[in-house]
């Protein structure tokens, strides 16, 4: 206030001007405190909508997994389908999509676990989840006969860290197809991605190739015999 009195001598016409200078500014004044305070309720209203949904949706679905493990699972497969249908738009949602896929899967209920992977694919938003959802879903495709499709899949996984699983599954789908030749390279694939830490099954699918396939062409070469 100090620029708006410097000037005046007495303190009738300080008033006179802070008064003047209300009259033109004031509305404006009242209108910026009015629209800043409301943004930052409206800010902090939308934190605590925000951490308070998150609060229920995270107690709810303690509550379907208590449920769901006081059933029988076929009956449980209900309280997960249910969540999953209300609980779309939050990470809990997703959670419960890949339990739900899991359970499928354990009842071999395929049809139903691809359904929810495929859900996953367009549903999820936190993206180191898309290579585990996709090396599950090209699983479940490849046990539906699905072998092109699941192939495709496969392709969509690029992250070293799950190529060489990627790279396995794919063998063992070109070994359902009977194309023995890509089903080799797959194989070879997974141990170089594998860097020299060969999974027993993977070794086994080596023998098993090139026992029943091809018996003059010697398995891979593992990457710690080099």
């Amino acid at each position: 206030m100090v620029d708006i009195i410097e000037g005046y001598e007495t303190e009738e016409q300080q008033v006179d001007a802070i008064k003047g200078w209300w009259k033109e500014n004031g509305n404006t004044l009242m209108i910026a405190a009015v629209v800043g305070l409301a943004g930052l309720w409206g800010w902090r209203f939308y934190n605590d909508s925000l951490l308070s949904g998150q609060e229920e949706a995270s107690q709810a679905y303690s509550d379907m997994l208590v449920k769901f493990e006081s059933k029988d699972a076929a009956a449980g497969l209900d309280d997960i389908k249910a969540f999953v249908a209300d609980n779309q738009d939050n990470n809990y949602g997703v959670l419960a999509a890949l339990l739900l896929a899991k359970e499928a899967v354990q009842q071999k209920d395929f049809a139903l676990a691809k359904t929810q992977f495929v859900q996953l694919q367009s549903q999820n938003e936190y993206a180191p989840l898309d290579n585990i959802i996709n090396l599950r879903l090209a699983r479940v495709e490849a046990q539906l006969g699905e072998n092109q499709q699941a192939l495709g899949t496969l392709a969509l996984i690029t992250e070293p860290s799950f190529l060489a699983k990627a790279n396995q599954v794919k063998g063992g789908v070109y070994v359902q197809m009977g194309d023995t030749e890509n089903a080799r390279a797959a194989f070879q694939n997974a141990v170089n991605a594998s860097q020299g830490n060969v999974g027993p099954l993977l070794q086994l699918q080596f023998d098993d190739l090139a026992t029943v396939a091809d018996k003059t062409v010697a398995a891979p070469i593992l990457e710690t015999e080099k």
